[in-house]
């Protein structure tokens, strides 16, 4: 088994954003997998706090197709603790979704417009992170296992 374990407690740009369970659960799910399922330390990710990014976030996921050391049909976990969110749908109509929201999962570098009520950077369009999950079953089988702990997740792997 290989997991991407990712924890964000602290949201420098969001206005009392701070989480506080977030990187605790990722430390447990950690600890549980190495201890309990003894998976080697080194097939256990983390991202915490300010190195779980946009771009490190999805980065990470890239990165985890390109592992010599993940053979095709190998277990893989992630697990997303922090905030979730929604944006307005693109305008382009290829978003195939029923209304004019899409969800994405909010990085630590996330910034918020208050006037326009929207995320503005730092986040993970839903069909983004479905899109780097479909590429990793592609190369590494599909037996991923996607578990997303934070709010608006409901379309987090379409």
């Amino acid at each position: 088994m290989y997991a991407l374990l990712i924890g964000i407690n602290d949201y420098p740009h969001i206005v009392g954003g701070n989480l506080h369970g977030s990187v605790a659960d990722v430390l447990r799910v950690q600890e549980f997998l190495v201890n309990k399922l003894h998976v080697p330390k080194a097939r256990v990710r983390t991202l915490l706090n300010e190195y779980a990014t946009q771009d490190g976030i999805m980065s990470r996921i890239k990165g985890l197709a390109d592992l010599d050391t993940i053979n095709m049909g190998d277990p893989i976990l992630i697990f997303y603790a922090g905030h979730g969110g929604t944006l307005p749908k693109p305008p382009e109509s290829s978003w195939a979704v029923n209304n004019s929201t899409i969800e994405c999962l909010v990085a630590h570098d996330a910034r918020y417009n208050d006037t326009e009520e929207t995320w503005v950077e730092g986040v993970v369009p839903d069909l983004v992170f479905a899109s780097l999950l479909h590429r990793l079953a592609e190369v590494k089988g599909d037996n991923i296992t996607v578990i997303l702990d934070c709010c608006h997740s409901g379309s987090g792997a379409r």
